[in-house]
Order: C-alpha cells, then structure tokens, then sequence
C-alpha cells in the first residue's frame, strides 16, 4: 500500500470543571464595569451557542481566584491581574493539559514516545520558556533530540498551522514521526471593559487542549493539503494584542459579513486544485468563533445545516478554545464516522483563513 502521510487518533484533554452558563453569567457580571447591564451580558450568554466552558482557572466551588472571583453564593472582591500573573496562571495549566494530551495521543499511535522525532506546538494564549514543549518532553518521555517547533500568537486557526509544518515534516523521512500539540487557557485573559468585543470574549472563550501523531503511515485519514488566505482591507477587523492586564482581543461585528462575501471563491478555487467540489466533501470541522461564523460559512457555501452541527456541538459543550478547538471537532467527526472528505476551516487575526483537506 503508498504511504501518505496521515492523521493519527486525536487525544483531547479538558479542565477539571466547567463554567456552566448561569455560572459565567455570575463571573461576567462581577467582572464587568458597574455601567454595563446584566440585560447585556444575559443577551450575550444566551445568544453564544454555549452551555458550558471549559475553564482551567475555576475551582471546585465555582471561584476564581485570579479575578478575585468568590465561591457560588459568597462575596467577589474584583480584581484586574497583571500580564505577569495571567501568565503564571497560563503555564500552571497549559503544561498539565498539554501533557495529558501528549500521553493519550502517543498511547492511540501504538509507536511509543522513543519513535517521536519531531515536537509541533501550537498555542496563542501564553508564552513560556522552557514551556509546554520542554514539559512534554520530560514528562512523555520524548527523545533528547527531538526537535521542536512552537506555533505561537497565530490565533485559532494555529491548528492548521502546526499541521501544515508536521506534514512537511512527516513527508521528508518514513522515519519521522510528529507530535502535534494545541493548548489554550483562553481563560486568563477576560477583561474588566465595557467594550462589546471584549465583553463578547469574555463569554466565548475557553480552556483545553488536543494532540495526534502525523507520520507517513499505512492506515488512517490521509492529510491531504493545506491552504491559506488573507481577505483583503481587514487588518483591522481582528486583532489579538499583549496589554498591561493580559492580551486585548478586537473583534469587528463585520467579521461574518467578510466571510460570506470572500469564502465562496476561496473555498470552491481550493477544492478544485484538489478534483474537489463542494458537493463532494462529506464533513465540515468549521472554527466556531462564535454562531454567527458557523452560519456564515454554511450559508456562503449553500451547506446543509447538518454540516455546521458537529461544530455547533462542541461550541455548546466545550465553548469557544481557541487553536485547540479544530481539534475536538475533527475528534468528534472520527468518532462518528462521517464518511471523508472532510474539509477543517478556521479563521484568526489578518483576517486570515486557514483549510485543511482531510481524505
């Protein structure tokens, strides 16, 4: 049989506790400036698509103690971290996630961590060094001389990103075997702003991590191609910046309407290079930056509305993690079967647009 390189078993890894979406209401409201309405923050939860969040800095009894945020039903002292704490937070958890989901990937791939030649991380949320990589190379057992590549800042469609350079990777040598890693703590970054965009971020985002194993092998989903694009005169419409307290987020309001009137060409130009069309892909893995991305991709490409549920899904369940959620949503599509291709597509700062052709 050809060898292609190919996509190895996904092992997702999630936070002990979830913020349930009455909870993040609490948090939002003892977070917001006093001039913002509960009205608005209530319109905000209930129009995100979201039932619970992953969040790696909530405690057992629903504080958190970064924010200065009381337990359920007890007093909130409010506060405004520095970068500095935020980032102490962000390598507490990102090391933890990141290492549970190193060890469920390498246990799915069957070749043990001494066959890793290569290490891809992928993370926006924080920086650390030594960081998450030198954490899952000790605590995985990882080769001395692995090398090692960080996806950093790319924002969510770093996913793609870390895939497109193990692919490369994976293709040089029958030998290489590439470990691929996203984690986000997206959770120490909520703002104390009455901004909409950063109130909206505040409701969205959220913690986890994922990682597989991409290598030229024999069997599994083939990882066909990657492709990019930046639609033109939006440099402004996201951003993702470091600040005194923790990394700004702007989000435009503008941002579905770009992707309608851009993503069709795109997509369908893509598609074609590869003997593709859209009638023929069998299942999307769509970034869900929020519900109103997933309805724009789906009406732009006239898709079925089954074609955004398993994005829709995990949006609901695990909430908006940044790089790592393309991950969960390919996990889920495997898991359930969904006749290949598939076609993952997720969308960060620039406005860039990152695609990946799973056969």
């Amino acid at each position: 049989m050809r060898k292609t390189v190919r996509l190895g078993p996904i092992a997702v890894a999630n936070p002990p506790h979830r913020l349930s979406t009455a909870r993040s209401l609490e948090v939002a409201r003892a977070l917001a400036p006093d001039d913002v309405s509960t009205t608005v923050l209530t319109r905000l939860h209930d129009r995100s698509g979201i039932e619970h969040r992953n969040c790696a800095i909530l405690d057992g009894d629903g504080s958190v103690s970064l924010y200065g945020v009381g337990p359920e039903g007890g007093e909130d002292d409010p506060v405004v971290p520095g970068t500095a704490a935020r980032m102490i937070a962000y390598a507490e958890h990102a090391r933890r996630l990141a290492i549970e989901a190193s060890v469920g990937a390498i246990e799915s791939d069957g070749h043990g961590p001494g066959e890793i030649t290569h290490l891809v991380t992928a993370s926006c949320t924080g920086f650390d060094a030594p960081g998450v990589d030198r954490c899952v190379i000790d605590a995985v057992g990882l080769p001395a001389d692995v090398r090692r590549t960080h996806v950093g800042f790319m924002g969510c469609h770093a996913a793609v990103n870390a895939l497109a350079v193990a692919r490369a990777f994976a293709a040089e040598d029958p030998g290489h075997r590439v470990l691929v890693v996203c984690v986000e703590i997206s959770s120490v970054h909520f703002h104390r702003d009455q901004r909409l965009d950063r109130l909206i971020s505040n409701t969205l985002f959220a913690d986890g991590a994922a990682a597989t194993v991409v290598a030229l092998d024999d069997t599994g989903p083939e990882l066909a191609t990657t492709a990019a694009t930046i639609i033109p005169d939006t440099i402004d419409v996201m951003g993702w910046r470091i600040g005194d307290h923790g990394f700004e987020m702007t989000l435009g309001a503008e941002v579905p309407d770009h992707l309608r009137a851009n993503l069709p060409t795109w997509i369908e130009r893509t598609l074609a290079d590869q003997g593709l069309s859209i009638e023929a892909i069998g299942g999307w893995a769509i970034h869900p930056g929020g519900p109103r991305v997933i309805d724009a991709v789906v009406e732009s490409l006239d898709l079925s509305e089954d074609a955004g549920a398993t994005s829709r899904s995990i949006l609901r369940e695990h909430g908006n993690m940044s790089s790592v959620t393309l991950l969960f949503i390919l996990d889920r599509l495997a898991r359930a079967a969904v006749p290949r291709p598939w076609v993952g597509l997720a969308f960060g700062p620039g406005l860039a647009g990152e695609f990946l052709l799973i056969r």
